[in-house]
């Protein structure tokens, strides 16, 4: 066991929408330890972004949304700290790499002055010795030419450049933790792997944590020391990445696990589907969420929702089939 850095006990995401009040996201646990890369994976609407930008606070409390549960972070719970000192934390301490570099990145100003912004607010130091650590960080995020780079506009570089760009403004305050929310979406085959590597070289020689998100399982097999499956807001399995590929006890896990493209023989072999979709946050199944895509749901499963239960060292699991809670419920 690492040192903990961060730790989420019983998150509650909830939004006010006009047809009343919807909850993204109910009851998450989990950690990051110091140096560690967890993996947040599951399909589009399952929570993943959500979780994500709840660490931050990023959504608007006054309005739109409601937090319950503790977010620590080295031993403080952000969801009391006052908004002054959580803008203190993001960024400064907490970064996050967003999925679309062209839309997260203003397209007016240069790239040197959108990493001294967050060098400027965090750290008093001067504009000259701030613009000499971007073109610093530019060069670290592996930009060649960063001084020539810095005095550029985001549409003038390309995509993977402009993922580099956002790298560096996250990295410029060297946070203890990133949030990497599919940093590689809309990229090449080379240049997300290019992306992912320069993520992992700099959670090895910063020792900083890692979340990231992706549906990639791929990615997350390479990446990853632990993993957690979310499927319409709650965590339905948790493993070290090595226990998870290899045994998965989710039906939910088995299915994105079967989804993974493979070539046997020479021959690519036909795709595993899972059946349906993720409903929307107003229609949530009574009982376990994935029962009505499950292939061995039974009656039990529609009559009360299974807990988060651990079945072996670092590994929990939320269903009936498993971890022996199924006897349990019916004694």
């Amino acid at each position: 066991m690492g040192e903990k850095i961060l730790e989420v006990h019983n998150l509650t995401t909830r939004f006010a929408t006009e047809r009343g009040e919807v909850t993204a996201v109910q009851g998450i646990s989990f950690h990051v330890d110091r140096g560690e890369i967890l993996g947040l994976v599951g399909e589009s609407g399952c929570g993943k972004s959500v979780t994500s930008q709840s660490i931050l606070r990023l959504y608007d409390e006054r309005r739109d949304v409601r937090y319950e549960g503790e977010i620590r972070f080295e031993g403080r719970n952000l969801l009391a700290l006052p908004e002054k000192k959580m803008r203190s934390v993001r960024g400064g301490e907490i970064a996050m790499v967003f999925q679309d570099s062209l839309s997260s990145l203003d397209p007016l100003f240069t790239c040197a002055d959108q990493i001294m912004e967050s060098i400027l607010i965090h750290r008093k130091i001067s504009r000259a010795k701030a613009r000499a650590e971007a073109v610093e960080m530019l060069r670290l995020v592996g930009i060649p030419d960063p001084e020539k780079r810095a005095d550029q506009y985001p549409h003038e570089l390309s995509g993977g450049m402009r993922q580099r760009v956002m790298i560096a403004c996250a990295l410029s305050c060297r946070p203890k933790l990133l949030i990497a929310d599919e940093p590689t979406t809309a990229l090449d085959v080379t240049i997300q792997a290019q992306i992912m590597e320069l993520i992992r070289d700099l959670n090895e020689k910063l020792n900083m944590g890692v979340i990231l998100i992706t549906h990639d399982l791929a990615v997350v097999s390479e990446m990853c020391t632990r993993v957690a499956v979310m499927y319409l807001g709650q965590i339905v399995e948790e493993a070290d990445v090595v226990t998870l590929f290899e045994h998965p006890l989710h039906p939910y896990t088995q299915g994105l696990l079967r989804s993974i493209p493979t070539v046997k023989g020479g021959k690519r072999e036909e795709l595993s589907v899972i059946e349906g979709t993720v409903p929307p946050l107003d229609r949530i199944p009574e009982g376990c969420r994935f029962r009505p895509r499950c292939p061995n749901a039974s009656p039990l499963c529609s009559g009360q929702m299974p807990g988060l239960k651990p079945v072996g060292e670092g590994h929990r699991v939320r269903c009936f089939l498993c971890g022996g809670e199924e006897k349990e419920a019916r004694s």
